[in-house]
């Protein structure tokens, strides 16, 4: 019953005027069944992760909203201050899991949710959480999407009825002004993002209210910068320039364009898209196809520059869903496999790398490819905007795994999977048998009723380092990729035929800006490695030499290497490494030996945000002891700075001055020159500031010694 109202309700997404020209599409999600893997086991760590959190505390801020009855323990973290409400988006992850695995239980309890939401909801259709919200377009955005997916794959008939009530309130009170700072590049209401869920809601229902609304929020100044072929650093729609953009909301819109270009059929859009992932991916991706140090798109000096600065250098959870959501609609409209290649990092090094969340809501946050080193660990607080995105993209693995045509089956991602491909002829099973990325082949067998001819696809990765050796029922074939970079081979299949594909999987260097040798991370093929307990001289010695030459196999550890004249050094998958486990993604000879925070002293109160300690306390001290001849102290300048005594070796040496006209700017204090051995260094906060400043908040990043 449950697969039936899938299917019918996913026929209603064909729209009712849609005019942009579809070239592939995805399979549903009870056509796609995850096989045992890292995915899989992925994915059903985070199912039951938010089956087990009771309905009662996700619904208790609403019900108190009300004046009901509200039973239950608040969640607390981001949820219970209602920042960025995630209600929304688990609703959509769980309708979205729901259909993916056939869980009856997960669709039970995603209807219940939703009709205990409705409950709440004001006769004017208010339906926020609390009585102000800091972000209205965004939840606002969140609950239009959690909507459309329980009533397209949970079949709730009476979301359609919510969706409208709210939209009501939406349509009278939501500002249009479309406020943004271009110095910053954020608006914390995300109305940018608003128009692609519109756009599903009229997808989904017919109603043209949605398709007018979803207008409104197009962010045309934006998306027409990558139209035009434009630098998006260059001059700013409002003749300012840009320093920075929110990373995960700029791509986020970025579906936006991607929906109205479905639904409008004006190629603008699809340039937009097109121009926008390949600038995004060539400019600003890490190896392990993150992006975002501090939440920010970067000019490249500055995107080199915040590598060494921060531990916060990928919004996994919610940087993932972004891109999943665009390359998903690339393929849809070019057919080009090349899109597939984000797909896969992503999956791979982003939120399959993730460690699971904790009971208290806090989840893997922030990936850290800091060269200095870094380790796994969840967000301080509970609820963040990534716990809501988080389900979603995991219950994406099985609508990105294959797509299709009429005449053709196309393999995207080389995963344990089998698919149920629909056809006049009759269903045509897939059994995808892999190990992979832990084993470079893949095997495919294929059963069906009687003989049909169709065109069978294969990915050909980026990152293949020889071509693909294919080969059917134990014949080899042509394995050349065609203009798209799909391997094709289309004949007359029969029920047991096998389709056997060897990935050549290598050693490769992935520099983070192509015209220099540092910083860099090592690659197997599609997985980043990460190292553990490497020198300086090692890093150098491996970036002179082969890797192949240099490292060893580690016996009974897959994708493990040890380099061979130094045993200790050893390099595994990021996506292997555990919670606290200190590890080095980004290699860099080249850095000044680094005191981080993490080695200093700190007396009284302060506050951690992953790039530096801050504090607004007066009196409190931060000290550490470090060997070297010069020294560079880090910090960042703000319009709330204050200043702070310096002590070097226990004498007053200077007063810091953090205050600057804006928000990050950089800020160091150098000292050359110094006796060689031991040295102190502290600060003391005084409280004081400059006549310009809003507060006297004082911040360190970390030290860089010199011998």
């Amino acid at each position: 019953m449950f697969t039936a109202i899938l299917i019918i309700l996913s026929s209603m997404q064909a729209a009712p005027d849609a005019a942009g020209k579809v070239v592939l599409e995805p399979f549903e999600f009870g056509e796609v069944s995850l096989g045992d893997g890292m995915l899989r086991r992925e994915q059903d760590e985070i199912r039951e992760y938010y089956r087990r959190v009771p309905n009662d505390d996700l619904l208790k801020g609403f019900r108190a909203r009300a004046g009901k009855d509200a039973p239950g323990v608040d969640p607390g973290g981001w949820y219970s201050k209602d920042i960025f409400c995630v209600f929304g988006q688990i609703v959509s992850g769980l309708a979205r899991l729901a259909a993916a695995t056939g869980d009856p239980a997960c669709r039970d309890k995603v209807n219940a949710l939703v009709d205990g939401w409705a409950e709440c909801v004001e006769p004017d259709g208010y339906f926020f959480l609390a009585r102000t919200s800091n972000s209205p377009h965004y939840v606002y955005d969140k609950i239009v999407g959690g909507l459309t997916d329980v009533y397209l794959y949970c079949g709730h008939a009476d979301a359609p009825g919510h969706l409208a009530k709210i939209t009501d309130w939406a349509e009278k009170h939501l500002d249009r002004s479309h406020a943004y700072d271009a110095n910053g590049g954020y608006d914390t209401t995300e109305w940018y993002t608003l128009s692609e869920n519109l756009y599903r809601a009229f997808l989904a229902t017919g109603d043209r209210r949605y398709r007018d609304f979803a207008e409104v929020w197009e962010f045309t100044n934006y998306w027409d910068i990558y139209a035009r072929g434009d630098d998006i650093f260059g001059p700013h729609w409002n003749g300012k320039p840009v320093n920075a953009y929110h990373a995960y909301s700029h791509v986020n819109t970025l579906g936006g364009a991607g929906m109205a270009f479905l639904v409008k059929g004006e190629d603008r859009y699809l340039r937009t898209i097109v121009n926008a992932h390949d600038y995004l991916t060539a400019n600003q991706c890490y190896a392990t196809g993150g992006y975002g140090p501090n939440e920010q798109f970067l000019p490249a000096d500055r995107l080199l520059a915040a590598l060494p600065e921060t531990h916060n250098t990928f919004e996994t959870q919610c940087g993932t869903w972004a891109a999943f959501k665009l390359c998903k609609y690339l393929m849809q409209f070019t057919g080009d496999a090349r899109y597939g290649d984000w797909m896969e990092r992503l999956a791979i090094n982003g939120i399959g790398a993730s460690i699971p969340m904790t009971t208290d809501g806090r989840v893997f946050y922030y990936s850290d490819y800091n060269p200095h080193g870094g380790e796994k660990q969840n967000h301080p607080e509970g609820w963040t905007c990534c716990t809501g995105t988080r389900p979603i993209a995991a219950a994406e693995f099985n609508r990105l795994a294959y797509f299709h045509d009429r005449d053709s089956l196309c393999v995207n991602l080389y995963m344990s999977s089998t698919l149920a491909w629909k056809r006049d002829a009759g269903t045509v099973t897939v059994n995808q048998e892999t190990r992979f990325p832990e084993d470079k082949n893949s095997t495919l067998v294929l059963s069906m009723d009687k003989p049909q001819r169709f065109a069978l696809k294969l990915r050909a990765p980026e990152w293949l380092s020889s071509p693909m050796i294919v080969s059917v029922n134990g014949a080899r074939v042509n394995a050349t990729p065609d203009a798209k970079h799909w391997v094709v081979m289309d004949r007359e299949w029969q029920n047991g035929d096998r389709v056997e594909v060897r990935l050549s999987m290598y050693f490769h260097y992935a520099p983070l800006r192509k015209e220099a040798v540092w910083p860099f991370a090592l690659c197997f093929g599609p997985v980043v490695l990460a190292f553990r307990d490497i020198n300086r001289a090692e890093t150098q010695t491996l970036a002179a030499g082969e890797p192949g030459t240099l490292l060893e196999h580690v016996p009974g550890e897959r994708l493990t290497w040890r380099m061979k004249n130094a045993s200790h050094a050893t390099a595994r998958p990021f996506y292997a490494c555990r919670e606290g486990e200190p590890y080095t993604l980004y290699l860099d000879p080249t850095l000044p030996r680094r005191v981080s925070t993490r080695d200093m002293r700190f007396t009284g109160a302060w506050n951690e945000n992953g790039t530096f300690r801050f504090t607004r306390e007066v009196g409190v001290t931060v000290e550490t002891e470090f060997e070297g001849t010069a020294l560079r102290l880090i910090a960042q300048r703000f319009d709330d700075g204050g200043r702070a005594e310096l002590r070097l070796d226990g004498k007053v040496v200077d007063t810091l001055d953090l205050y600057g006209p804006g928000r990050g700017l950089p800020f160091e204090w150098r000292r050359d020159g110094l006796a060689p051995g031991k040295h102190s260094l502290s600060l003391f906060v005084t409280g004081e500031k400059s006549a310009e400043s809003k507060d006297h908040f004082v911040n360190i990043v970390g030290l860089d010694i010199s011998e």
